[in-house]
């Protein structure tokens, strides 16, 4: 039978239709998650959009089965989306959607599932390799993601196909590891009590690194320039990328202070899970700071890690260019062994 596909974030949800024999997506929709109460209605909407000729689909029969890829932790049978105002109970979305069958996943497992392919060698277009190296094939491949949130995944290569590592790195504390990175904490200590990586390494954590630099009265002079706005005025992460990417100052250094970051949280998770393999950045936030990641220290602090650095220098990096990779990921999720167990049926 068809099945529904979704992918809900901290801000957007995403919904497709695919087919039980092909990973092909249809009617792939974007949705804000502020405009809807919840899952329920959300997915109401979806289903009242899709044509009628996919509807129809193979077997004649509305999608009744849902496999939904969920920001935040999925393991209880209440379930909270993490910077988001939605929580459903999984029993109760089920009786409520009539649905035949349930699986709910982390959406970074979902994101992890989608770069399967780079486990077997078989780099797509919707790959872009940021930093070279000679991966271990036979280790597990790490892929984490800037977006409203910090999602972090990994995929194990084992015979029977790839096992999803589903956890919630992003929740690591904040380790600053230069004098700015140091005020920058205590910055946001004045904040929250447990400064994580994802307040930083994320839209927005780069909000609040440019929040931090905008109040430092120790800019260089070169930066007064960009001192348009007082430091009680919010600056959203898709403006301060634009200007960014548009001029150099305080919204370039805030974007390179958050790479900077990013890949020392990403040098952790490589030694942590020795994920040789290499690792993927997905997420909505780096993708389109692309062109700034060069000349920024990402590249050195991903392999810049003490006694171990001669490891992290042969580990490759790619950048995920794919819109749909959570949809792809959270419909292979239906056909891995290793979570087929989370399957809810009516």
């Amino acid at each position: 039978m068809p099945v529904t596909v979704a992918d809900i974030g901290g801000t957007n949800a995403r919904f497709a239709i695919s087919s039980p024999k092909s990973l092909r997506l249809q009617h792939v929709t974007y949705l804000r998650c502020a405009d809807f109460a919840g899952v329920e209605d959300a997915y109401a909407h979806f289903l009242a959009s899709v044509p009628e000729a996919i509807k129809q689909g193979e077997d004649a029969r509305t999608p009744h089965v849902l496999s939904l890829a969920v920001a935040g932790p999925v393991n209880a049978e209440l379930v909270e989306v993490s910077n988001n105002h939605w929580q459903f109970a999984k029993h109760q979305l089920m009786a409520n959607l009539q649905l035949d069958g349930l699986l709910v996943i982390n959406d970074f497992t979902a994101q992890s599932l989608a770069q399967s392919s780079i486990l077997s060698g078989e780099i797509g277009t919707g790959h872009e390799q940021l930093l070279d190296g000679r991966p271990d094939i036979a280790a597990p491949l790490l892929v984490i993601g800037p977006g409203t949130g910090l999602g972090v995944s990994a995929l194990i290569p084992l015979p029977e196909g790839p096992l999803p590592i589903e956890g919630e790195g992003g929740n690591i504390r904040f380790a600053p590891q230069t004098d700015i990175e140091h005020d920058l904490d205590a910055f946001m200590r004045k904040r929250t009590e447990h400064v994580i990586a994802e307040h930083l390494a994320s839209g927005p954590g780069l909000e609040a690194i440019y929040a931090f630099l905008i109040q430092d009265k120790n800019a260089k002079p070169a930066q007064q320039a960009d001192r348009f706005m007082s430091a009680d005025q919010f600056m959203s992460a898709d403006q301060i990328g634009a200007t960014a990417l548009a001029e150099a100052g305080i919204c370039r250094d805030a974007v390179d202070l958050m790479f900077g970051i990013l890949g020392s949280v990403m040098a952790d998770h490589v030694l942590t899970i020795g994920c040789w393999r290499g690792a993927v950045i997905a997420g909505g936030i780096v993708p389109r700071l692309a062109p700034l990641i060069d000349a920024s220290p990402f590249a050195q602090r991903f392999r810049a890690v003490g006694a171990m650095s001669h490891l992290l220098a042969n580990v490759p990096v790619w950048l995920s260019t794919d819109a749909d990779a959570g949809l792809k990921g959270a419909r292979a999720a239906l056909d891995n062994p290793y979570l087929k167990h989370r399957l809810l049926t009516a």
